[in-house]
């Protein structure tokens, strides 16, 4: 069998009969070396129609383009900043609102403190009530 290259094809009857070598599209009697085969691939490049890219030089119809893509650019741009800001402004209204139940849980912890006290400053002057009723009893007790 005959070897096949790129582009070549070992099909042909003869080409395989005779151990001839179809690489690259072309046939020979040896097999392609790399610098030939390197070779023609560069021939194919240079037979292939060039890219027809041309790059703008100021003219009118491109510079509506640019500022089109430069709008869209700046618009996105602009898109990125406020997302940012939103976001920003998203933490600060969670920092500012994770501050303010701390401060809550505060007063909460306070006002249990001050209920305390207060229970137990009703206890203190409920004895000096009965303190003084007592003394007040015994000075009666003393007058008699």
């Amino acid at each position: 069998s005959g070897y096949a290259g790129y582009g070549g094809s070992s099909a042909s009857s003869s080409s395989a009969a005779n151990g001839k070598y179809a690489g690259y599209g072309g046939t020979s009697s040896a097999p392609p070396s790399f610098s030939t085969g390197m070779r023609q691939r560069k021939q194919q490049q240079q037979n292939q129609p060039k890219s027809h890219i041309q790059i703008d030089n100021g003219n009118e119809d491109n510079d509506y383009e640019d500022k089109y893509n430069k709008s869209q650019s700046e618009d996105s741009v602009h898109a990125q900043i406020s997302l940012r800001r939103k976001q920003r402004d998203t933490r600060s209204r969670t920092q500012q609102a994770r501050l303010a139940e701390k401060s809550i849980a505060e007063l909460g912890v306070m006002f249990t403190k001050m209920s305390t006290l207060i229970s137990q400053q009703g206890e203190v002057l409920e004895r000096i009530e009965d303190d003084v009723e007592a003394a007040g009893g015994e000075i009666d007790a003393g007058h008699d």
